[in-house]
């Protein structure tokens, strides 16, 4: 029982460092590279495997198909990007029914705070002749918040394993 606990840990791990190199790829190309998605998609089984509780793998890939079909018509409208419909997607098919609010609202929490930072960044960055940029032309590596909302719902998932006696 230890060693799966251990391998369960590792496994999150892991699976918090595949977002937090996805959040930094993001912030520096704006992409996030499709082997960093496949990484986490490939690792969930292993995740399941190892739970200390049973995983209801039906409800997951359930609500992974869902937030694939609304991330395609998301992307299609021009709304997110394909990287961030990727990232989303998978980090949707980790959280399942019973951790969705929390990536959804930690994720809707870190893309408010980095949408003012980046518009506040544009705000007092004027052109020269003084009139106010565009914003709605600026970028926002989403990727950032979606790993945020990953990395905080891992961390949830973790926390009665640590605690246990």
């Amino acid at each position: 029982m230890l060693e799966s606990t251990a391998l369960h840990l590792a496994t999150l791990g892991v699976a918090a460092a595949l977002f937090a190199a996805a959040a930094v790829s993001d912030v520096r190309s704006y992409r996030i590279p499709n082997f960093l998605c496949a990484a986490l998609l490939l690792l969930f089984p292993f995740y399941a495997l190892t739970a200390p509780q049973p995983i209801a793998w039906d409800q997951n890939i359930a609500v992974f198909t869902l937030v694939s079909a609304v991330g395609f018509i998301a992307f299609w409208r021009g709304l997110f990007g394909a990287g961030d419909v990727k990232l989303l997607a998978v980090a949707s098919l980790w959280a399942g029914p019973h951790w969705i609010a929390v990536l959804l609202f930690v994720m809707a929490l870190a893309g408010g705070v980095e949408s003012f930072v980046a518009g506040a960044t544009v705000f007092f960055k004027r052109s020269k002749n003084g009139a106010l940029p565009r914003f709605g032309k600026v970028q926002i590596p989403y990727g950032v918040a979606i790993a945020t909302g990953g990395v905080a719902m891992l961390g949830l998932m973790a926390h009665p394993i640590l605690l246990s006696d």
